[in-house]
């Protein structure tokens, strides 16, 4: 019994070493001040991909959860019923997220950033 658990820490050890190896940075310089509109655009650029990448990985969670919902539903027409809801629900948060990002560009093309 302790063999294996001694076994288990070493492969885990093991298995870490290279994670703290690329944890390993050099220093970074901190962003700069904002100081002009290309400042907030960039901003408001970083915050809304950051947004859109969240909201679709909510919406993979949504739609996996749909398929799970799906296939242990055996045939019963709620629980089909709530798996197809979560679908469309998954399916609008994405087009939601893409008209965002499309509205996104269309202001920044008409402000000229």
């Amino acid at each position: 019994m302790k063999n294996k658990r001694l076994n288990t820490i070493l492969l885990i050890s093991l298995i870490g070493l290279p994670i703290l190896a690329l944890a390993q940075t050099g220093v970074q310089t901190p962003p700069t001040p904002i100081t002009s509109i290309e400042g907030v655009f960039r901003v408001i650029n970083t915050l809304t991909n950051w947004i859109f990448t969240i909201l679709l990985i909510i919406a993979v969670f949504f739609i996996m959860m749909a398929a799970f919902a799906y296939l242990g539903s055996a045939g019963e027409a709620t629980k089909v019923a709530e798996a197809q809801n979560k679908l469309i629900y998954a399916a609008v948060a994405i087009g939601v997220g893409l008209i965002a990002k499309g509205v996104e560009f269309v202001v920044r093309q008409l402000l000229g950033a």
